[in-house]
């Protein structure tokens, strides 16, 4: 296990790095678009996102569930075991215990994101039983420390808790550095130089930096992520080629450069799903089929001469 944390993951010189990477800065961009949305000002966008947030629960609890189990599963069945459900009928046992124990894992991380107590993080971890060795649980608990010491500090946060957080792209910009330095420090910790590079078990036993990720940008004051099963997976193993043999700096800029467009993508859809208004929608359509109706007819009757003695028909 790579478990050497001598002199930290996370170090101002990279801080610095990611933040001025173009994928970051565009990020933040879209980042801060999401975050000036805030306060939210209508019932039908704290609906909206009420509904973002199930939805986003549902689908990262399923995508740590399918690299757990190494299954594609359905929708409906992460759907159902979200809503409470403990049996699917037609369904392997497994596949539903496995999504209840990411479900566990999630809430049991949820409190972290307002409370800063890594233990619920470690507690969550737990629940996924990926199996980490005594060393490399000290190890991860220990950077989540760090992490969490990193996260409070007045560079990030503002000189006390009245402060407001920056939301201009520069500081979002910095506040997204750490959270991808916390995944790459954290892969490295994890790491189990014994699985084969390209394997499944290398994401499986990444699967609580899956869920912490989402809770670190919470606590952070940025918009939440979403990656499939298949995204974390690529995730891991361009971070364990690109690390390679103490690479660190490149593993971490490889992670910036994978998650960064990701999480661009994903507050772009929590930005249009938020202010969605369906009212405003179907008048939008119905505006524009009776333009287009309008169009076909002018097409249809263009050629027919003009009798100028017959009063005007409106089209």
């Amino acid at each position: 296990m790579a478990v050497d944390i001598e002199g930290g993951i996370i170090k101002d010189g990279d801080l610095a790095r990611l933040a001025l990477m173009p994928e970051v800065r565009d990020a933040a961009q879209a980042g801060v678009d999401l975050i000036g949305l805030w306060p939210l000002d209508t019932a039908q966008k704290l609906s909206n996102d009420a509904k973002y947030a199930e939805d986003l629960q549902v689908l990262v609890c399923r995508a740590v569930a399918e690299v757990i189990t190494g299954e594609e599963i359905p929708m409906a069945d992460a759907e159902f075991v979200y809503e409470g459900a403990v049996s699917i009928p037609g369904r392997p046992q497994s596949t539903v215990d496995a999504l209840i124990d990411v479900n566990d894992a999630y809430e049991q991380m949820e409190d972290y994101s307002r409370n800063g107590d890594t233990t619920l993080v470690m507690a969550g971890a737990g629940d996924l039983n990926v199996g980490w060795d005594d060393k490399t649980v000290k190890a991860v608990a220990a950077a989540l420390e760090e992490i969490e010491n990193a996260a409070g500090t007045s560079a990030v946060f503002g000189d006390d808790d009245s402060t407001p957080l920056g939301t201009d792209v520069e500081s979002v910009a910095q506040r997204l550095a750490v959270v991808l330095a916390a995944i790459g420090g954290l892969f490295g910790l994890v790491e189990n130089d014994d699985v084969p590079a390209g394997s499944d078990a290398a994401a499986r036993n990444a699967t609580p930096i899956m869920l912490y990720i989402n809770e670190l940008c919470e606590r952070m004051s940025i918009p939440r992520m979403n990656l499939t099963s298949q995204q974390f997976k690529d995730l891991v193993n361009n971070y364990r080629e690109a690390a390679g043999s103490g690479n660190a700096e490149r593993g971490l800029d490889a992670v910036a450069e994978f998650v960064a467009p990701l999480a661009k993508t994903e507050w772009e859809k929590h930005h249009n799903d938020v202010v969605y208004d369906p009212v405003a929608v179907a008048k939008a359509e119905k505006e524009k089929e009776e333009k287009m109706k309008k169009a076909k007819l002018a097409e249809k009757f263009k050629d027919i001469p003009e009798d100028k003695n017959k009063p005007p028909v409106e089209l």
